[in-house]
């Protein structure tokens, strides 16, 4: 009784505030403004942009709805608003339609109104891997968004620009149902395995990827903001030893080093974490027991040439394209002229100075090893890719028996599922300091299964404390759950 009661009073607040508006229009000879055209008065329900489906066709935008009501300014429609809106937004959509013209709101379901018309409306809903995708994120949609439809009412209106009486309205559907769109790589169940498993990750990113193609497959950024962390770039710290061991396989570089803990470079001291002595090393040992000693003497035997001639290849410090015209950059390596400073150069073996990278570009860097040697850049794209054979397919396959090392004998063993898991661990130097103690970014970069590379996965947290015990849990959950699908 109440609500009817309100309803009565707003309709006649409603008639009432007309009747003046009417009075002042012929009293002042104003005239009413009118959307689109002289005859005719369009209210706008919704637009449909371009849609983006996965790789297994599945619709990743576009794909939830709600419902919007159209309320025509008449006594009809005054009646049934208590049916879907309370005394207060009754009170304001009453004072809105004294203007003379349709008003449209949001309604949480599809009630059976006979005046009012309900209208189902296309929303984005939660888009998987946001960060990638959202054009609020700087994502794919900023690059292939177009308006491909719409949904909108036309009324029909007099020379004074007043609703014709009696006028419903004509549902005008341009293309709004269209299932035009462009399909890209990532594939849905993969992405909600990763974000299942990272779902502990304070901030970070995990990335997967296919590594015959190095398309992207999964990819998640945690953090309550709107850095895309698996396209920033970080000190990567250990696992970029890989990088290193390629360049000395390839060079037909083998050493064996004795680490005490720690070896000095002009007046520098470099040490192993938590100053552990390994003894003598040779390389597959070394990677497995991630000894910082061992790799800045590789380095240096290297020399910059030969370091910055495999970087190069790999793509670090390059710009690639991850989809048509949306170009990034994979990080920072530094110059020649840099790399002349011996201290630069120690640091590069074991991933720290002046070197950095994203997640996703490392992720393309594991997968050429996954891949017998044959490289290319980071892509969203399901069409053909090029692939250049950067390293020699023994000197991947030699990489991948040390990364296997690396889980069944070394620092990764967190990782390990069903004796078929390979990769690195890293526990990088951020050169940030909260409260005087700094900031260590881990990672662990893999793949699985050992045998037949099918996912390449980078796992990466920021102001973490261990690769090991950061990163290698998340890369298990991971791997045992692709195992299924």
């Amino acid at each position: 009784m109440k609500k009817r009661f309100i309803s009565l009073l707003c309709l006649f607040v409603f008639v009432f505030t007309s009747l003046v508006g009417r009075c002042a229009y012929i009293a002042l000879g104003t005239a009413y403004q009118i959307s689109d055209g002289y005859n005719s008065y369009t209210l706008d329900i919704g637009t449909l942009y371009t849609n983006i489906f996965d790789r297994t066709g599945k619709k990743i935008n576009n794909n939830s709805k709600s419902y919007v009501a159209v309320i025509r300014p008449n006594e009809k429609c005054l009646s049934e608003l208590d049916m879907l809106f309370n005394e207060q937004e009754i009170a304001e959509i009453t004072s809105e339609l004294s203007q003379g013209y349709p008003v449209i709101r949001t309604v949480v379901k599809k009630t059976d109104t006979k005046y009012i018309k309900i209208f189902e409306k296309i929303d984005d809903g939660d888009l998987p891997a946001d960060h990638l995708l959202k054009k609020e994120y700087g994502g794919l949609e900023q690059y292939v968004s177009q308006e491909i439809g719409s949904l909108s009412v036309n009324f029909s209106v007099d020379a004074l620009g007043r609703l014709l009486s009696g006028d419903e309205g004509t549902v005008v559907n341009d293309n709004y149902d269209s299932n035009e769109g462009i399909i890209i790589s990532l594939d849905s169940n993969i992405q909600k395995i990763a974000e299942e498993a990272a779902s502990n990750l304070p901030k970070g990113a995990v990335v997967i990827m296919e590594p015959e193609s190095s398309r992207i497959l999964a990819s998640v950024s945690k953090g309550d903001d709107y850095i895309n962390r698996a396209l920033s770039p970080y000190a990567v710290g250990s696992v970029f030893k890989l990088i290193v061991s390629a360049c000395a396989i390839e060079n037909d570089v083998d050493l064996l080093y004795n680490c005490s803990s720690k070896i000095r470079v002009s007046d520098t001291e470099f040490h192993c974490q938590d100053e552990h002595s390994h003894g003598i090393q040779n390389m597959k040992q070394a990677l497995a027991n991630s000894c910082n000693c061992y790799f800045v003497n590789l380095a240096l035997n290297l020399g910059a040439d030969k370091m910055i001639a495999t970087a190069e290849k790999f793509g670090f410090g390059k710009v690639f394209e991850l989809y048509d015209e949306w170009t990034v950059k994979s990080g920072t390596f530094p110059q020649k002229s840099e790399l002349n400073s011996l201290g630069q150069l120690a640091l590069i073996g074991f991933g720290q100075g002046l070197l950095t990278d994203s997640p996703i570009h490392f992720a393309s860097a594991v997968s050429c090893i996954a891949n017998g040697g044959n490289y290319s850049y980071p892509t969203l794209k399901i069409s053909d890719v090029t692939e250049n054979q950067i390293i020699s397919e023994n000197t991947a396959k030699k990489l991948r028996q040390y990364m296997r090392y690396v889980v069944s004998d070394g620092t990764g063993a967190n990782a390990d599922y069903k004796g078929d898991s390979a990769g690195k661990t890293a526990t990088a130097q951020s050169g940030i300091y909260d409260n005087g103690v700094e900031v260590l970014n881990t990672w662990f970069a893999g793949f699985y299964p050992y045998d037949n590379p099918k996912y390449t996965i980078i796992v990466m947290r920021e102001d973490g404390i261990s690769g090991s015990g950061d990163c290698c849990p998340i890369f298990r959950t991971i791997v045992e759950k692709l195992d299924k699908i």
